[in-house]
Parts: structure tokens; C-alpha cells; sequence
């Protein structure tokens, strides 16, 4: 069979079950699809985008499932390719899905996959993404969470509200100049659209986003959400403008964030970060986090030229 002849097609509910048993391990049955579909549905992760390519019987080979989110992105999930003789297939799904996500209010598509999984990179890259970088997953223990730190000459750290949007705008363009951390994803969407990523992920909790200044001006911030787990919490952002640089106070904000916490019921704090920005990981390290995980993280941008 030829792969020309496969036409992809989005997948109806009353074959959902079975493109997302494709979405599974191989050997995955009818129990496992029900569990995750049960799995997406408690945790409203939409299932409504999965497409897929059949046989000439009419049976699923594979199947593309895409997740949309706030800030106009969205999760791209593949059947696992165990064979290179399956990356041309999966690569042509991926392309067609692709373009029909050029139809949607959507800016970026975006995968990850385990940094050893050759075959899954490839044809992610043959479908018409790009390597965007190996993240290290990183988490500490909050059960001794530290002291308040002495504040630096200068600065002054407030809670994020509604009327400080403009300043957290400010804050986070300036962060991205010269920045070490996904320096490829410059660019690729509004201000707007990323703060609400950010504030999508995990559970917001505005009492955990801090604005730092630094002789009266906008210098730096940190943001961090409640986890999906109970006891997670989850380091979303950390980042200064560049003349706040070199001063100690990415150290300084953690530590703040650190006390702030104290005496709250988070066993961990999580984060992911660039393999490239090894100041950053100094910084981690030095402050208690360690290692856990690696992923490869390829994009692939929707926006219209």
C-alpha cells in the first residue's frame, strides 16, 4: 500500500476509542484507551482534534492528537513509531494535521519527546517541525522551604494584579533579550498570548506571582503555579531584564518565593529549563533543585508569513 493513498481524516467520536489506543504504547488494548479517554475527560483535556490515517480494511494504522490551550498554542501527540519504515506515514499525518491547524486561532504547535526516541524525532522533523531544545526537568523538596533573605539595596518585590499586566508585559520582553532560555521561541507569539500560557499552566494562584523593581524600575519577575498534583508547585517563569543581570537576583527571588511558601502544605517545586542555560542551571542547582528528566521540545509556527 502505498502511503500516497492514505487519506487522513478526523476521527468521529465513535471511533475515538480506537485512534487513542493507536496513541498508546504498543500492546495497548481497549482497557487502556478507556482509561485515558476517563483520564482526559476528569482533567478536560479535549479530544474533539485527533485524526488519523486507516487501512484499505478500514482499521486505524495511526493517529494525531492535538490539544489546544490558552495563548493560542497547542500539543501535538503521535502514535509511537517503532519502525523507520513507519516515519514516512506518520510524518505525511503530521504534515496534513499541520495544515489544518492553520485554519484555528492557534500560533504554535508544540511536542515532546523523550530525548532518546530517534525514530519519534525524525519524523517530527519530517513532518515540518523544528528542534526547538533539550529541557531538563528539574524539582526540590519544599519540606524545609528557607527563611525570608535579606533584601538587596534597592529593590522593591509586589504582588502581581490585574492593574500590574502592563508592568508584567514590560518585565517579560525586556527578560527576553539575550536570553539563554528557548532563544527560538522569540518572537513566535504576542506578549498577551504567553502570559496566558503561563497563567494556564497548572493553577493559576496570583499570590505566587512577584514583580521585582530595582531603583524604581521594572527589573524582573517570578511566577509560579500550583501543580496538578496536590503537593506540586511549579516554578513557571523566572527571568530579569538585562541591566538587572549578574546582581544575585534570580537567587534572591527564589529564595523570596522559597519563604513565601514556607509553611504551606507543597512537598515540591518543578521546573524545565534549557540544557543550554547553564547559568540558569548553576543557579537551580545551587538552590537545592536537581535533575530528573530530560525532553526534546520541537515547535513548529502557525502563524501566517
Amino acid at each position: 500500500m502505498s502511503i500516497s493513498s492514505l487519506e487522513p481524516i478526523l476521527i468521529q467520536q465513535s471511533d475515538r476509542q480506537e485512534a487513542i489506543r493507536c496513541l498508546l504504547p504498543p500492546g495497548s488494548g481497549r482497557l487502556q484507551a478507556a482509561r485515558f479517554e476517563r483520564f482526559a475527560t476528569e482533567n478536560r483535556i479535549g479530544l474533539d482534534w485527533i485524526w488519523a490515517i486507516r487501512d484499505d480494511a478500514g482499521r486505524i494504522r495511526c493517529s494525531a492528537l492535538c490539544v489546544p490551550s490558552p495563548g493560542r498554542t497547542v500539543m501535538v501527540f503521535l502514535s509511537p513509531v517503532t519502525r523507520a519504515e513507519e516515519i514516512s506515514e506518520r510524518a505525511a499525518l503530521l504534515r496534513h494535521v499541520l495544515e489544518e491547524l492553520r485554519a484555528q486561532p492557534l500560533d504554535l504547535a508544540q511536542v515532546l519527546l523523550a530525548r532518546e526516541d530517534d525514530l519519534a524525532c525524525r519524523t517530527h522533523l519530517e513532518g515540518g517541525f523544528r528542534e526547538l531544545a533539550t529541557l531538563l526537568y528539574m524539582e526540590r523538596s519544599m519540606v524545609r522551604p528557607g527563611s525570608p533573605p535579606p533584601v538587596p539595596e534597592g529593590v522593591e518585590v509586589t504582588r502581581w494584579t490585574p492593574e500590574l499586566e502592563p508592568v508584567l508585559q514590560e518585565i517579560l520582553e525586556a527578560s527576553y533579550e539575550d536570553t539563554l532560555d528557548c532563544p527560538g521561541l522569540c518572537g513566535l507569539r504576542r506578549i498577551e498570548d504567553i502570559i496566558a500560557g503561563h497563567r494556564a499552566t497548572g493553577r493559576h494562584n496570583p499570590a505566587y506571582w512577584h514583580l521585582l523593581r530595582l531603583n524604581g524600575r521594572s527589573a524582573g519577575a517570578i511566577l509560579v503555579n500550583p501543580g496538578s498534583s496536590r503537593d506540586t508547585i511549579e516554578l513557571v517563569y523566572l527571568g530579569l531584564a538585562p541591566f538587572a543581570r549578574g546582581r544575585g537576583l534570580g537567587r534572591f527571588l527564589l529564595a523570596h518565593m522559597f519563604a513565601t511558601l514556607a509553611g504551606s502544605h507543597w512537598g515540591r517545586m518543578t521546573l524545565a529549563v534549557d540544557t543550554l542555560n547553564r547559568p540558569a542551571i548553576k543557579l537551580y542547582e545551587q538552590c537545592g533543585f536537581r535533575g530528573s528528566t530530560h525532553r526534546l521540545a520541537l515547535i513548529h509556527s502557525l502563524r501566517t508569513p
